[in-house]
């Protein structure tokens, strides 16, 4: 954190020293920076579209490493743990192919047993543990990102070499984010700036107190 701070000291500083001037003849214009001076003139569209190069910071891993994370696991087995006896009747079939037949009749049975394994379920804890990769210091890292503001110039139209200037500002909202924020100064006190962008598109309006 403390390197995202100094750098963003830096970035000001710089920039405080160094601002760019851009006259809005056109539509569209670019700045080559996270700053400028907008001047508007007489040749200056109603709707204007500014692009500025954005410093953005976001947290990086500098040191990985791996740890052992502890877990019991639970294993379930079917144990044989003794023997039941089940006994049945079973039919005897007639060897004499004379012997009677019939609905009536009840022929003989014998008795079988047999021992049949019992089983119970048990279950065992055993350590199942894990490693994973964690990050162990963070760092920062700044890239330059290119992000537009849409400005619309509600005002009374300028004649001949007249001029207004405004000061614009183009930051990253919050660390680790994507999203730009801006602010607008007119060197003229009686104006006034909203923001009317919507679904994260930059975008104001100029106009008079």
């Amino acid at each position: 954190m403390k390197k995202f701070i100094a750098l963003l000291a830096l970035t000001v500083s710089v920039g405080a020293l160094a601002q760019e001037k851009v006259i809005l003849d056109r539509k569209e214009v670019s700045v080559r920076s996270d700053r400028a001076i907008l001047i508007r003139t007489a040749d200056t569209p109603k709707k204007v579209e500014v692009t500025f190069q954005v410093p953005m910071a976001n947290s990086v891993c500098e040191d990985y490493r791996t740890r052992v994370i502890p877990r019991m696991c639970i294993r379930t087995e079917q144990v044989r743990t003794g023997t039941r006896r089940e006994c049945r009747d079973v039919v005897i079939t007639p060897s004499n192919p004379n012997a009677p037949r019939g609905p009536r009749y009840n022929p003989p049975t014998r008795r079988e047993c047999r021992d049949v394994p019992v089983y119970t379920t048990r279950q065992y804890r055993y350590d199942c543990s894990y490693t994973e990769s964690y990050c162990a210091r963070y760092g920062t890292n700044v890239s330059t990102e290119s992000d537009k503001v849409k400005i619309k110039f509600d005002l009374p139209a300028l004649a001949g070499s007249e001029e207004e200037t405004f000061v614009v500002t183009a930051k990253q909202r919050t660390y680790d984010g994507s999203n730009v924020e801006y602010d607008i100064m007119p060197e003229n006190e009686t104006y006034e700036v909203k923001k009317k962008g919507i679904l994260g598109y930059d975008s104001y309006v100029i106009k008079a107190k």
